[in-house]
């Protein structure tokens, strides 16, 4: 009986090294995504880190690889899957000796459709040697916004196409944020949704459309600074051209310079228009 229970106790701690040797012999995955919600047509920023702690090379995207890396996304549940659109691999041939790490960031929406609203869970998996290493899942959320104003672009050479701008709001990180959202009729396009800053909700933010295509947006972010956001939009391209932060004259003043200016003028003459009162 001594023997039985000596053999079977060498057994058993070598059965637990095995494990603990297999164990320190694996890829660590890691996904994390830049925030917990995102506003309709807005990138879903994403970054990962692959950390080879096994003693194989591993080869993903090279021409003979065995190693794959995948993407899986779903909506509303974990079998309710996202299947993407975009064939192309999000990274390019990686090769990790052991010890190596990987990092890469993309916008998981180029590859996959994230513009219906709702909840998505996220996971990276890299297959090795037949077995699957998983990140922790990573939900976020896509949200409409907070609609604020709308305005329509109208295109000379395309009477049947319209694009629609629309200004909406979302808290991100404490802070009321203020979001572009744009999208063309017929076609159902979406295109980027642009964040252009803290907002504050004192002074409506404006919107103002070129017959050129030149479209600028106006909002304060400050109690005494607006940001100044233009963006050339044509038929088959929108781009942000200029961003600047510009001081409110009315309200950066100071008290005492505003008073010795009262005092300088007895007459009353007509108000002059603020720079950013363009519209």
């Amino acid at each position: 009986m001594r023997f039985n229970a000596q053999r079977m106790a060498l057994l058993l701690s070598g059965v637990l090294g095995l494990v603990g040797i297999a164990g320190a012999q694996q890829l660590d995955v890691t996904l994390t995504l830049a925030y917990s919600s995102f506003v309709t047509g807005e990138p879903v920023l994403a970054q990962f880190e692959v950390l080879n702690a096994t003693r194989d090379l591993i080869e993903i995207g090279t021409p003979n690889a065995k190693d794959k890396l995948v993407m899986e996304i779903s909506k509303g549940g974990e079998y309710n899957e996202v299947a993407p659109f975009n064939s192309e691999s999000f990274v390019g041939a990686v090769t990790l000796k052991p010890g190596e790490s990987f990092q890469h960031k993309l916008e998981l929406d180029k590859w996959y459709a994230l513009t219906e609203e709702g909840k998505y869970i996220a996971r990276l998996v890299v297959v090795h040697d037949g077995m699957r290493y998983e990140s922790a899942k990573r939900s976020f959320d896509v949200v409409p916004g907070l609609p604020i104003k709308e305005a329509v672009q109208m295109f000379v050479n395309r009477p049947n196409q319209k694009r629609l701008f629309k200004l909406v709001h979302w808290t991100r990180n404490q802070s009321d944020r203020l979001f572009l959202r744009i999208e063309d009729d017929p076609g159902n396009k979406i295109w980027d949704s642009i964040d252009l800053g803290v907002l504050l909700r004192t002074t409506d933010p404006k919107i103002d459309i070129s017959p050129e295509g030149e479209v600028t947006v106006v909002h304060r972010s400050t109690q005494d600074a607006f940001i100044h956001t233009v963006i050339w939009s044509l038929p088959d391209n929108v781009d942000v051209q200029e961003r600047s932060q510009l001081l409110d004259p009315e309200i950066s003043a100071s008290q005492r310079v505003r008073s010795l200016y009262g005092e300088m003028s007895s007459d009353k003459k007509e108000e002059k228009k603020s720079w950013w009162k363009f519209w």
